[in-house]
């Protein structure tokens, strides 16, 4: 790897670190990762543009290197790889109020409609499918599937009605990531790999389920984001995602493809009547500021 380094950026670094996917190195007072790159390349240029243009701004987000053909990314062994500088401390932790900032850092001057909904429902066709497929395998998962299925379908309904109801040109499309986990370090959030655009709810949605998962959200904590969003669209679409239970779908993955232990989705079934209480006090706190749609079952809960 790192004679690939020098012969496409004539970068000379002394060693390397190895990584999950590429390897790391210091070089004159930077950090720089040599990473794969997983997404669609037709995306590289816009991410290029997109970290350029934070960091003209002084947004001190990683900024891609360009190899010595002028290209700001490189083929090995038909692998994409790409350059990045890290241009802040990595280690910060970031709280829901300085991701929603992050996330208004940039806002697109258009209107992209990415359909949650068409999403949802093919990972749960999937999933449904491939649990098909085994016999007496994973009884626990078994036992609790058709419960987040219905939980998923409770979130998909409430984003198509969403989307019927509202005027959705109130919601706005910033800069979003592809996931969010807790604890949340500033070396993720900075990383333009993980970067896309999206209802601005996005990362405020999945920052709250991961906390909740982890014991480390409280509810006072959710009035930033009524702050920034004002629209009852965007509010409808928030509870919409926190709604679909990705958390345990990532799970179910892990499970069959990495081979981890089924106990994994513990963590999830032990607390499946603390969210739903948690649910219904989002819902509250929502409706007392604009109202929305209830889901009627978990209303009911006490």
């Amino acid at each position: 790897m790192k004679e690939t380094i020098k012969y496409y950026y004539n970068v000379y670094p002394d060693s390397l670190i190895e990584i999950e996917n590429g390897v790391y190195f210091y070089l004159n007072g930077y950090k720089y990762y040599f990473v794969k790159y997983d997404r669609n390349p037709e995306e590289i240029a816009f991410l290029v543009q997109i970290s350029n243009d934070l960091f003209k701004k002084n947004i001190l987000v990683d900024t891609f290197i360009k190899s010595k053909d002028n290209t700001f990314f490189v083929s090995v062994n038909e692998k994409v790889y790409v350059l990045l500088r890290v241009n802040s401390i990595e280690n910060d932790i970031y709280d829901l109020k300085d991701i929603i900032d992050f996330n208004n850092k940039l806002v697109a001057d258009k209107q992209i409609h990415n359909n949650w909904a068409n999403l949802w429902m093919k990972r749960v066709d999937s999933l449904e499918s491939e649990i098909s497929e085994y016999n007496n395998e994973y009884p626990l998962i078994r036992e609790t599937f058709d419960y987040y299925v219905g939980l998923a379908e409770n979130a998909i309904s409430y984003f198509n009605d969403t989307l019927i109801e509202e005027d959705i040109r109130t919601v706005k499309i910033t800069l979003n990531h592809k996931t969010i986990l807790t604890p949340t370090y500033s070396g993720f959030i900075n990383n333009p790999l993980t970067f896309t655009f999206d209802y601005e709810v996005r990362d405020a949605a999945e920052y709250i389920k991961s906390s909740f998962f982890e014991g480390k959200f409280y509810l006072e904590d959710f009035y930033e984001i009524l702050k920034k969003n004002n629209s009852r669209a965007s509010l409808r679409i928030l509870y919409a995602r926190l709604l679909y239970p990705n958390y345990y779908f990532n799970a179910l993955e892990k499970v069959f493809v990495l081979d981890e232990e089924e106990s994994k989705i513990n963590k999830y079934i032990e607390k499946i009547n603390d969210y739903e209480v948690f649910l219904n006090e989002i819902y509250k706190i929502i409706n007392k500021k604009v109202p929305i749609p209830p889901i009627e079952w978990l209303n009911n809960k006490k």
